[in-house]
């Protein structure tokens, strides 16, 4: 396995200093128009304003990223990954996008969202293993708004992420699922009441498959007290994706590397036999 880096950090770190974004911005067109359009406005601030908070969490993430590509090499893949170092604005810690003019996918990380090593190994794995699974299955991909919000894809691809992150670094599924980002406590009290409430989970998400909400609550932090608006797809999405695993005895590169439509197809027999 090989990550090659895109580093648009120093760049950013230029034009902190210019109060001119223009030049930052066109160092990689393609991906800032994808980013705009899906993660962040235009209008929004940059994150991080000065240059030792940016440096920091460059250097963190640098230093994490071979203890990554060292546990995809263990687990046997041979991918070569381009993963792309930027700074943004605060919205999103990464995902991957096509790259239509080198034709492939590459894993971006918004490096002012990592703050601790295990947010990187886990955070930045999960965002590798999207590229990875996006070349493997690339009509599992979004290119419209509406696509990008349709659950069932989001259930499959970030539980996949998921699934995936937990079997190469080696990590429970609290750890996958939120790495330290919030305490311990509060991780264990947000998984009881998943577990609680999985019945009631599957069969929402399951009656919402095909459809594309504007304001997604699975996927996003809205009420900390409502795990069905507080990531609780993420939990769903694990949950299925380690079910497909044990019960059609499919590994992770088997996973990754089926047809989105076969996927889909099992991810809702599977939910269905989970529902009983």
């Amino acid at each position: 396995m090989r990550l090659n880096l895109t580093d648009l950090t120093s760049l950013y770190i230029q034009s902190l200093n210019s109060s001119d974004w223009e030049e930052y911005e066109s160092s990689y067109p393609a991906f800032f128009r994808h980013y705009h359009l899906y993660w962040a406005d235009e209008s929004d601030d940059y994150a991080l304003s000065t240059a030792d908070s940016v440096a920091r969490r460059v250097e963190l993430v640098k230093s994490r990223l071979p203890v990554v590509e060292e546990s995809l090499s263990e687990k046997g893949f041979a991918d070569e990954v381009t993963v792309l170092l930027f700074l943004g604005k605060g919205t999103s810690n990464g995902h991957a996008f096509l790259d239509q003019e080198r034709r492939q996918f590459v894993a971006w990380l918004a490096v002012e969202s990592y703050n601790t090593p295990m947010q990187v190994d886990v955070f930045a794995l999960h965002e590798i293993l999207h590229a990875l699974h996006y070349a493997r299955s690339p009509n599992f991909y979004f290119r419209s708004a509406e696509e990008m919000r349709r659950i069932g894809r989001q259930v499959i691809t970030e539980g996949l992420a998921t699934f995936g992150t937990m079997l190469i670094g080696g990590v429970g599924e609290l750890e996958a699922l939120w790495a330290d980002y919030v305490s311990p406590e509060f991780a264990r009290r947000w998984y009881a009441q998943c577990r609680t409430r999985e019945h009631e989970m599957l069969s929402k998400i399951l009656a919402e498959w095909r459809t594309s909400p504007e304001d997604n609550p699975w996927f996003t932090m809205w009420d900390e007290d409502d795990v069905t608006r507080y990531r609780g797809g993420y939990y769903v999405g694990l949950k299925v994706m380690e079910e497909i695993a044990r019960k059609r005895r499919l590994g992770l590169v088997d996973l990754l590397s089926l047809p989105a439509a076969e996927l889909e197809r099992i991810a809702l027999e599977t939910i269905a036999e989970m529902l009983g």
